[in-house]
């Protein structure tokens, strides 16, 4: 691009992202889309006093195909303390830096290094790359970890570099440093001189990076975000270099400086940008970042502003962002960007009281309110009526009230920039009372009156003699009242409460008559005069002037006033008599007007009680030593009764009527025929002659065996047969001799049976014992057989006459005290298990003979060849 000189813009605002001015007379007019882009955010537009807002300055580089490749001098910065022989990682760094020195195009680079541990060893600026990767080779790892004097000595040989040339620090480590503080000073004044810085965090295989002290260091310590980078276990350290390589003399800009001067009526927000990788420079309102190198990616840089208490409010440009940087080629630019307009607006106004809360509708009274954030100007509604504000502080307002109506009213303090607050209000006006019609009324009150007169609200209530009575009609001049009832008769006063508690009252304004004198109460007859001693009966008594609450009593005790049925002619219930023989009846009014008949009701005595009677059952007979519940029929059963059968009482006695009980039978042990008796608490009893028969149970018949579907089987048991018979129970027993048998199934007719294990050879009997211990014995009808032996092979089957060669027999069932004969013979064998056993072949004619096992009289007999 060709250079322009001298390039002047005047009196031009630079309103969108993407103009840089060039600095120096040699810089060429650059789009800012072509090197750098920086956009501005806010996380809020619009703050009441004392908020924050979030701003975010995103920095992106874009460099083109054709961008520059500035040289570098490049210092890399190798950590040889005792802790790198961890997992090998001094090969690992060792390799990873011959292959980076490879990979440098030291054409256009320059390259040193500098390796430590407590002490700083260093080769200076060089192109020679062997001498380079050689002086790597005697790189050994021991000692400590001295990183500030490292990039001390880094700084110092840079210090030279070439002017051209872009200087720049690789550091790779993979400890904590002697002195943290120390080694990020020496970085920052290595930053501070214009110095690239890389850094590298080796890290051990499972260390966690956010947390590893060395890593937070070394991010600390590079030029950005963009360039640090960390290993885990040295484990992709070659492909880091690699990338670095790449990335060296190839950049968006160099020397980036960002400053951002917060307008006035903000402030910083002190720690909210210390997260960053670089970290800014704060003075006072302006913030500043320093990039040594500006990559191709982006970066953020994240803060906080807070709207100040004392600011003016209204909208205003954020802060003056200004950037100024370099290119490869030394050129200089400037770029201004666009920050994004913040509102400021004042607290709302906030109303916590106001006194006096109430006034007359007329106006005019004086109320202070009282709250917080009122501006100058403000003003005051109530309802819809503007009041006159008197004075007005930020926290208290005095008005004179407008007129209003009755009732309660929203009062707004409105604020110049119309933010408000609401409060309440009550405007009263005091009822009167003009006039009172009907002015007088029963005693027990119920007649309605009219209350005229003026400002009644709706939920007036009306108080006659203190004592609220029903409203049935209200307008602003006139109540409708039901009136109440009263205890005394006379002049009372009249009071009018609105629900906002103002009030009127008339004295001597409503009479409540007297009534006339209740009349003489007089009893004449009863309906019934005579009746049980137990009470309960209903009768009428009749008279005059009966009162509905009217007392009654028999005696000493008061009747139950059933039904009131007019003033000559009540129904009542007779009380429960304290003996048998005449009483009094006397009734009393409320008004303790009296009348009675001497000796007008006659207490009966009771009838002897009846005598019960047992007529049927509902079962009438039963097995002797069982039990089962069964009802009693008949007459004049009791709930506390006994039931007896024979002389054995029944239990679990229930009463359902006085006909029907049921009851548990006992057990008897006897059979035979018994009475059936139920007896009463008075002693009183009814029987039923012969009524309930215990009957002997008839015995199962004994089982029998007729045969057995086998009559023989092995010692070892477990032989399935079916014996067939009568009588057979399902619980039934089958023993062989005194072995009892695992049953299979049972039917009346038929077992089946496994048969069980024995011990001795022989025939036993075979025996069926039923659940009532009856038996049936099939004598000596199983036989108990030997384990009998068999031959399946020999081998060989032949051999010659001489004899005296070996013989394997195999088969089932051997032991080692069987007997062994060949053509008669007997001979010793070897045992080997149950399916063989080794002899040896005595000599013999040739011809055919018969080998044979005897195990304990159960034989085996198969052929040998004699040749």
């Amino acid at each position: 691009m060709k250079l322009l000189k001298t390039i002047k813009f005047a009196l031009i605002a630079i309103l969108i992202i993407g103009i840089a001015t060039p600095l120096s007379t040699e810089a060429a007019l650059v789009n800012s889309g072509e090197l750098m882009n920086i956009n501005k955010t806010v996380s809020k537009n619009t703050l009441v006093k004392g908020e924050t807002t979030d701003v975010t300055l995103t920095v992106k580089g874009t460099p083109k195909d054709t961008t520059f490749v500035k040289p570098n001098d490049v210092i890399l910065i190798i950590d040889k303390s005792g802790s790198m022989t961890t997992d090998n990682r001094i090969t690992a760094a060792k390799d990873a830096a011959k292959e980076f020195i490879d990979l440098m195009d030291l054409s256009k680079h320059e390259l040193g290094i500098v390796d430590f541990e407590n002490n700083i060893y260093s080769l200076p600026l060089t192109t020679d790359k062997e001498a380079a990767k050689n002086y790597v080779d005697t790189i050994n790892a021991g000692g400590g970890t001295n990183t500030g004097d490292a990039i001390r000595k880094a700084t110092e040989i840079l210090a030279n570099h070439r002017p051209d040339a872009q200087p720049t620090i690789i550091i790779m480590t993979d400890g904590a440093a002697n002195s943290a503080p120390d080694a990020l000073a020496a970085s920052k004044a290595a930053k501070d001189a214009g110095i690239t810085f890389y850094s590298i965090a080796l890290l051990g295989p499972n260390e966690d990076p956010t947390t590893s002290a060395p890593n937070l260091l070394l991010m600390d310590m590079a030029s950005s975000a963009k360039h640090h980078h960390f290993v885990l276990g040295s484990i992709g350290l070659s492909d880091v270099y690699k990338r670095i390589v790449e990335e060296i003399g190839l950049a968006s800009a160099y020397n980036v400086k960002i400053t951002d001067t917060i307008a006035p009526g903000f402030e910083l927000v002190p720690g909210s940008y210390d997260n960053h990788i670089p970290r800014p420079t704060v003075t006072g309102n302006t913030i500043e970042w320093f990039i040594s190198e500006l990559k191709s990616d982006e970066l953020s840089f994240t803060y906080q502003v807070r709207a100040k208490d004392d600011a003016t409010a209204g909208k205003y440009t954020l802060a003056q962002t200004t950037t100024t940087f370099e290119i490869g080629d030394g050129s200089t630019y400037s770029l201004n960007t666009i920050n994004p307009i913040v509102e400021i607006k004042n607290h709302a106004p906030v109303i916590t009281s106001i006194t006096e809360d109430k006034g007359l509708t007329t106006g005019g009274e004086t109320v202070t309110i009282t709250g917080q954030n009122f501006l100058p100007g403000a003003k005051v509604y109530f309802g819809s009526k503007l009041a006159t504000v008197i004075s007005e502080t930020g926290t208290e307002l005095i008005v004179t009230t407008p007129t209003g109506v009755q009732g309660p009213v929203v009062v707004k303090v409105e604020n110049t920039d119309k933010q408000f607050a609401t409060g309440n209000f009550n405007y009263y006006a005091i009822p009167t009372i003009t006039s009172i019609s009907p002015a007088e009324g029963p005693l027990g009150g119920g007649n309605q009156i009219n209350i005229s007169g003026s400002n009644y609200l709706k939920g007036a209530v009306v108080y006659i003699n203190d004592v609220a009575a029903v409203t049935s009609f209200s307008s602003s001049s006139l109540l409708r009242a039901t009136v109440p009832a009263s205890t005394e008769s006379g002049i009372v006063s009249i009071k009018v409460v609105n629900p906002d508690n103002t009030s009127i009252e008339q004295l001597d304004a409503y009479t409540y008559l007297a009534p006339p004198p209740p009349p003489k109460v007089e009893l004449t007859s009863l309906s019934t005069t005579s009746g049980k001693l137990i009470g309960g009966e209903t009768i009428i008594l009749t008279g005059k002037n009966f009162d509905q609450n009217v007392k009654v009593y028999f005696g000493d005790n008061e009747a139950v006033v059933s039904s009131y049925i007019s003033s000559t002619s009540i129904r009542v219930v007779v009380p429960e008599g304290v003996a048998t023989g005449l009483v009094t009846v006397k009734v009393i009014n409320p008004s303790n007007s009296t009348a009675e008949l001497t000796n007008a009701y006659e207490y009966l005595a009771p009838p002897p009680p009846p005598v019960p009677v047992v007529t049927s059952l509902s079962e009438d007979s039963i097995l002797v030593g069982t039990t089962k519940t069964i009802a009693v029929i008949g007459e004049n059963f009791q709930r506390t009764s006994k039931v007896y059968f024979g002389d054995l009482e029944a239990t679990s006695f229930t009463f359902y009527s006085a006909n029907k009980v049921t009851v548990r039978i006992p057990i008897s042990t006897i059979p035979g025929v018994v009475d059936v008796k139920v007896v009463n608490t008075d002693g009183e009893f009814g029987v039923l002659n012969n009524g309930f028969t215990f009957i002997e149970p008839i015995p199962d018949p004994a089982p029998i065996i007729t045969s057995l579907s086998d009559t023989s089987g092995p010692m070892t048991g477990k032989e399935i047969l079916t014996i067939t018979g009568q009588n057979f129970n399902r619980s039934s027993i089958v023993y062989f001799g005194n072995k009892a048998g695992r049953i299979i199934s049972i039917s009346d007719t038929e077992i089946t049976v496994e048969t069980p294990a024995t011990t001795v050879r022989g025939i036993v009997s075979v025996k069926v014992v039923n659940p009532d211990n009856q038996e049936y014995t099939l004598q000596d009808s199983y036989m108990y057989e030997g384990i009998k032996p068999t031959i399946t092979s020999l081998t060989p089957d032949n051999g010659l006459a001489k004899g005296g060669y070996l013989v394997a027999i195999l088969g089932t069932n051997f032991n080692n005290k069987m007997k062994v004969t060949v053509g008669g013979t007997p001979l010793t064998y070897t045992y080997y298990s149950a399916t063989k056993i080794v002899i040896r072949m005595p000599a013999s004619t040739p011809g055919v003979v018969d080998i044979t096992i005897d195990l304990d009289g159960e034989t085996a007999t198969t052929k040998f060849t004699y040749n």
